[in-house]
């Protein structure tokens, strides 16, 4: 039944693409655009169907299914629970059932689907309509301090302190690496709706940091529990590129249009190539460790400081990592933007993986400093020292103009990222206590980041960058405002959300269950795109007809 009920939406999903590639277009869609077009247009209809299968009672009830199939993963024997499962069986001529598990999958499709679409239209059509930006200083931090100090009527302690001894309140807790993420993530979204360009230095140490995560987290995770295989691999890597494949497929984006993606990409595998490189040995050979940090450092220096190399080892990767967009009007050579963002934190991922290894010292030593009241003047002593640092880097370093500041940031972020982590962490208080509303926005920075381009602001069509607003409400700026964040946050959840759910589905911790998913997405992926073709060609009208 199932079978012929797909069947069915894939031809009606067909014929719905066709009737949009025979219409005249602002952006014309391209065979790939009309491959994932019917894909999403079949996972809302299955999904809709099943719905109303199981809502209005044509199959029978999922808990006979779902205790069978508790009873059989639990290893009950036939005998044990054979009545159980005739009982579960659908009756003659009902519709049958399908597994929990697969209607997560389709909600999640379905939903992933439905976003993309309004995607689409916020962005790309004129259904939706768009507004000149204007840059104000008032207005961006008149935002973002509103922000700040609502945030400070939530601030607790964190989960973590909450069971912590007198001797024991680490650093860097989860909860104050997502408040960090966030606010920082509110600035950059800021700088970018009202074109702060006074705040491009800071912008370029706000990603600084979140490369430097990128080598804390995964450094930590990796030293710690050890866990080389390849389940949790394809999970980081799913996490990071899911929900930007489909938005590039969608609106025809090439993927250094979202360069955040392939940075964090590029510097997880180089931590993870670090680690499991000698991996038995980690732990046991402190030399070890650090030669092999220290070779990546001369790796570093050798890939982007020694001219040629670079481009030598990215050439075979031109095709996905070119930027051709309007951002330099066809001025540059390909891999020009790949190659500045890459270099502008190509150290700062290293000093990430040295704070982690150091992480268990600096811990002992901050709560040192709790117990023992006579090494106060340690503390004070180390906090002004520490500010002293960051301001001599602020006034020297961090003023410099945009050019002249990029030449040194790759060899400097790592003094204002190191101050910070210190100064936040300098007392008892500072580690216990964390602002919530930040640290709920650090935990969809990713969404966020790809979806301000199409749903919260406008771009200029295919590799464009956003240079208008979104606006669902025309002359009332601040209440469109309002509207168009709120819309633009839920959204961005829910991405989130769907991401985490379809990777717990399709990406299970099990290189067996793994191969065979990915097998069949493979699968359902080449008879899309072999049908996006051929619906390409046979309806895009004349002029459409090379997109």
């Amino acid at each position: 039944f199932w079978a012929v009920l797909i069947t069915c939406n894939v031809g009606l999903s067909v014929a719905l693409v066709a009737m949009i590639c025979a219409s005249p277009l602002d952006h014309a869609l391209n065979p790939w655009q009309a491959s994932v077009a019917i894909a999403y247009f079949v996972a809302i209809l299955t999904w809709v169907q099943a719905e109303a299968v199981q809502q209005l009672g044509i199959s029978p009830a999922f808990t006979r299914l779902q205790l069978s199939e508790m009873a059989s993963a639990l290893g009950s024997s036939d005998e044990e629970d054979g009545d159980d499962k005739s009982e579960g069986d659908a009756p003659t001529g009902c519709v049958p059932a399908i597994s929990d598990s697969y209607l997560g999958f389709l909600r999640a499709a379905a939903e992933m689907g439905v976003i993309m679409i309004v995607m689409y239209i916020c962005d790309r059509t004129s259904l939706v309509g768009k507004g000149p930006k204007h840059a104000s200083k008032p207005e961006f931090w008149g935002v973002f301090l509103l922000l700040v100090l609502l945030s400070f009527f939530g601030l607790r302690k964190s989960h973590d302190s909450k069971v912590s001894t007198v001797a024991d309140v680490k650093p860097l807790q989860r909860e104050q690496t997502e408040e960090w993420k966030g606010w920082m993530q509110v600035m950059f979204l800021l700088y970018h709706y009202w074109m702060a360009a006074e705040m491009y230095n800071a912008i370029r140490m706000f990603i600084a940091a979140y490369i430097w995560m990128t080598g804390f987290g995964n450094f930590s995770y990796y030293y710690t529990k050890e866990d080389f295989g390849m389940p949790r691999f394809v999970q980081m890597m799913w996490r990071l590129n899911f929900l930007v494949f489909f938005v590039c497929l969608t609106l025809n984006n090439e993927y250094m249009l979202y360069y955040i993606c392939p940075l964090h990409t590029l510097f997880t595998v180089m931590v993870y190539a670090t680690l499991w490189l000698g991996h038995t040995r980690n732990r046991a050979n402190a030399t070890f460790l650090m030669g092999k940090i220290f070779g990546m450092l001369l790796l570093s220096t050798l890939i982007w400081d020694v001219p040629g190399v670079f481009d030598t080892l990215s050439a075979p990767l031109t095709p996905l990592l070119r930027y051709s967009g309007d951002l330099y009007q066809g001025n540059r050579a390909a891999l020009y933007e790949w190659h500045f963002r890459s270099y502008l934190d190509h150290f700062v991922w290293i000093f990430g993986m040295l704070i982690a290894y150091g992480f268990p010292k600096f811990d002992a030593w901050l709560n040192k400093l709790d117990i023992d009241e006579e090494r106060q003047t340690i503390r004070w002593a180390a906090i002004a020292a520490v500010s002293s640092v960051f301001a001599a880097w602020f006034v020297l370093i961090g003023c410099k103009g945009k050019f002249e500041y990029n030449a040194l940031h790759p060899y400097t972020s790592f003094i204002p990222i190191g101050c910070y982590i210190f100064l936040r962490n300098s007392t008892r208080w500072l580690r216990e206590h964390v602002l919530p509303a930040w640290c709920e926005i650090g935990k969809y920075t990713l969404e966020t980041y790809i979806c301000q381009f199409h749903i919260w602001m406008r771009t200029t069509g295919e590799n464009g960058n956003p240079k208008s607003l979104l606006v669902f409400l025309p002359g009332w700026f601040w209440l469109n405002f309002v509207v168009v964040s709120a819309f633009y946050v839920f959204l961005s959840i829910r991405l989130f959300k769907i991401t985490l759910a379809l990777k717990d589905i399709c990406v299970p911790n099990d290189v067996r269950a793994i191969v065979i998913n990915v097998s069949k997405i493979g699968s359902g992926a080449v008879g899309f795109a072999a049908l996006g073709l051929a619906t390409h060609r046979a309806f895009a009208l004349p002029n459409n007809a090379s997109a």
